[in-house]
């Protein structure tokens, strides 16, 4: 199934394009009360055998210095985890949204730019919209948005995503034209 969400002029060319819409969609929807901004978020990438990506193994302490030093540096929490399916986390957490989104960018760009771009799956952040935990999820392959709002551990808000869809679309976010690619993605770890 298809919906027809703004797209703005053109598709980003670039993941910052794409990410640095969300601090801009974050303030003016938390502005006008329809989202309450989470506190934490994350970068998903697919696992690779060890020593295939240097910049991988040990990720952990690299991060540190990637988030904590240099003119940038947001100073973000950030935590490294295996979930049970295999695939890699790097959990976020920062009080200053922008600071949280800078971090979620950086991470992904430095895991592209030091191991691969295929590796990436999604970034994620976790708000609150009509009364429910809803995450706004980036995929790194198609550069556009959707939202995921579980309800228990196997149904989702149909609804309530595609109004937050329309909402995101209309602060300039590139929202997934189609459906079909909103995949739920369960078990999010924060």
């Amino acid at each position: 199934m298809a919906f027809w969400f703004k797209r703005g002029s053109s598709a980003p060319k670039s993941d910052w394009d794409a990410i640095k819409t969300v601090i801009t969609a974050e303030a003016r929807l938390q502005s006008v009360g329809e989202i309450l901004p989470g506190r934490r978020a994350g970068v998903l990438f697919r696992p690779s055998e060890h020593g295939k990506y240097p910049f991988i193994d040990g990720l952990e302490g690299k991060l540190r210095g990637v988030l904590n030093e240099g003119p940038g540096a947001t100073k973000t929490s950030h935590d490294v985890q295996v979930d049970e399916h295999g695939t890699q986390w790097v959990i976020l957490e920062d009080g200053n949204f922008e600071h949280l989104t800078n971090s979620v960018f950086t991470i992904g760009n430095a895991l592209s730019i030091e191991a691969d771009p295929g590796i990436m799956i999604a970034a994620v952040w976790s708000t609150h919209y009509a009364g429910s935990v809803a995450y706004w999820l980036y995929t790194y392959q198609r550069k556009t948005f959707y939202p995921f709002i579980p309800r228990g551990s196997d149904d989702r808000d149909h609804p309530a995503e595609l109004n937050l869809a329309k909402l995101l679309s209309r602060q300039g976010m590139v929202v997934e034209r189609s459906t079909e690619h909103w995949y739920p993605l369960w078990d999010i770890p924060f």
